[in-house]
């Protein structure tokens, strides 16, 4: 039966073609990788990713995208890896595409953390990929703002041409009319002849320093014989007060036998015996009565004294040495009439001399005047009327350095620590401003610090002193702001005391 034989054969076939399917089945490695190990992150963006997109480290696929789904604002996609993998807890995943329209895949980039990720953790790290979807979307919403920015631009380009066309031409219209009325070049002009005038005054300071040059000299010598002549009459006064302490040491033995003698008059007249009138005397200071008169007299004289009482003083001298070496001395003295007002006095030496006086000279066959300063080798004195507040802030007004001023005082710590600002000087430019503080170091001896003229950029004036040499002071004048150290002296009415006790004492013993 010849179509049994072909069913036969057809059947063998079949089994054969199965067999080698299933063997070729077995021996083909699977197409999904991963079983039990899984991971999952979170982008921002989830186009272009499907199901079954492959995984990659370095290139080499590791895995597969096995879900998609929502979670919040971003896409959450999990993944099904290999079960070998080390992946540490920190690598990154990014989106990547292999043309510009194909779907993407995820790329996992390691890094050197020991820790490794766990089935079922989080990659946090992600990149976010661009795409070129993206990056169409992202210009498509761009594109209304562009357009919105460049209708801005234009409308301001055409604002501004109408505006230069008619406000900026009337403005420089006008700009060039006022300059055409010399407004610029009559302050020039003034400038350059007060420059010319500057030159000329510094030209006769240097004359005047030149011709001065000698007496400083001499003056410098008598300086010089002067604090010699100063040693030799300190040593004098050494031993004058030596003779005078041995002399006051003998007085006082001398006074022993006086003191005896009153301590006995004073026994007799307390006794009521001895002579006439040491009785009489005994009598009047044992009754009551007159005892009660001299306590009433004593009160009255009490009361008298202690109105003045309320009169306090004292007295200050102070130094300063700024930083470029100009010493000033301040003579301070303070009266307070009452505890919240007083009345501040003090006299100042220093570089700056007295206040500059103004000369005006005219020129001969010229209309103009040429301006002197001469600034004279004086003191300046300072007067100020003062009021105290919560007992540790004072305010203070009235002439100060020659000028007019005002001046305010915080004391702190029973007036140990102060601080000190002052300021004065012309109104019509920019005025001197000095702030101070001191601190006591002993009971009348203090520390100062601070900065003058502190308002005003400091630097130098060159004075022009021609071929004669002339000392470094005389070359150049330091004007701005300056900071300063020194110390001062401060006598309450308790140390005046004392110091007259304690020298008048010595200057009676010398005087005898």
């Amino acid at each position: 039966m010849p179509w049994l034989s072909r069913i036969v054969k057809a059947a063998v076939t079949i089994l054969l073609v199965l067999l080698i399917l299933m063997l070729i089945r077995v021996n083909m490695p699977a197409t999904k990788v991963g079983q039990h190990f899984r991971a999952w992150a979170l982008f921002h963006d989830g186009s272009r990713l499907a199901l079954g997109s492959p995984v990659r480290i370095a290139g080499v696929r590791v895995g597969e995208i096995d879900k998609l789904t929502i979670q919040g604002d971003f896409a959450r996609i999990d993944l099904r890896l290999q079960d070998d993998l080390d992946i540490p807890l920190d690598s990154w995943i990014t989106k990547r595409a292999e043309s510009a329209f194909g779907d993407s895949y995820l790329e996992i980039i390691p890094t050197g953390d020991a820790q490794k990720l766990k089935s079922g953790d989080q990659i946090v790290h992600v990149e976010e990929g661009s795409s070129t979807d993206t990056t169409l979307r992202t210009l498509t919403r761009a594109m209304p703002k562009i357009d919105n920015g460049l209708d801005t631009v234009h409308d301001f380009a055409m604002s501004g041409r109408r505006w230069a066309n008619s406000s900026l031409k009337e403005s420089l219209e006008d700009a060039d009319r006022w300059l055409a009325e010399g407004h610029i070049d009559k302050p020039i002009a003034a400038a350059d002849e007060a420059m010319a005038g500057f030159e000329a005054r510094t030209q006769r300071a240097a004359d005047a320093l030149e011709t001065a040059h000698p007496d400083f000299d001499n003056a410098l010598d008598r300086y010089n014989r002067g604090i010699v002549n100063a040693r030799g009459s300190i040593a004098d006064f050494k031993k004058s007060f030596q003779q005078g302490m041995a002399n006051a040491r003998e007085g006082m033995d001398r006074i022993d036998e006086p003191a005896q003698e009153y301590a006995d008059i004073t026994a007799a007249v307390d006794q009521g015996s001895g002579e006439d009138w040491k009785g009489t005397l005994g009598r009047l200071v044992n009754n009551p009565k007159t005892a009660d008169d001299i306590e009433d007299v004593t009160n009255t004289i009490a009361d008298g004294t202690a109105g003045l009482n309320r009169l306090k003083s004292w007295l200050g001298l102070r130094g300063e040495l700024n930083v470029y070496g100009d010493p000033r001395v301040y003579l301070t003295a303070e009266i307070r009439a009452r505890n919240d007002k007083f009345y501040l006095l003090e006299i100042e030496k220093g570089p700056l001399g007295d206040i500059p006086a103004d000369q005006l000279h005219d020129v001969a066959n010229a209309v103009q005047y040429n301006r002197y300063q001469s600034i004279a080798d004086s003191v300046r004195f300072s007067a100020q009327f003062g009021k105290t507040f919560w007992g540790h802030v004072q305010l203070r007004g009235g002439i100060k350095d020659s000028t007019f001023g005002i001046g305010a005082d915080v004391l702190l710590r029973n007036g140990k620590l102060r601080f000190e600002s002052d300021l004065f000087g012309s109104l019509s430019y920019t005025p001197r401003l000095k702030l101070a503080a001191s601190a006591a170091v002993f009971r009348s001896l203090y520390i100062l610090g601070g900065v003058d003229d502190a308002l005003n950029a400091p630097g130098f004036l060159r004075i022009i002193n021609g071929n004669t040499p002339v000392p470094q002071q005389f070359t150049t004048l330091r004007y701005g702001r300056n900071y300063f150290v020194g110390a001062a002296l401060h006598f309450d009415d308790a140390d005046l005391t004392g110091m007259i006790r304690v020298y008048g004492a010595m200057l009676a013993a010398l005087i005898k």
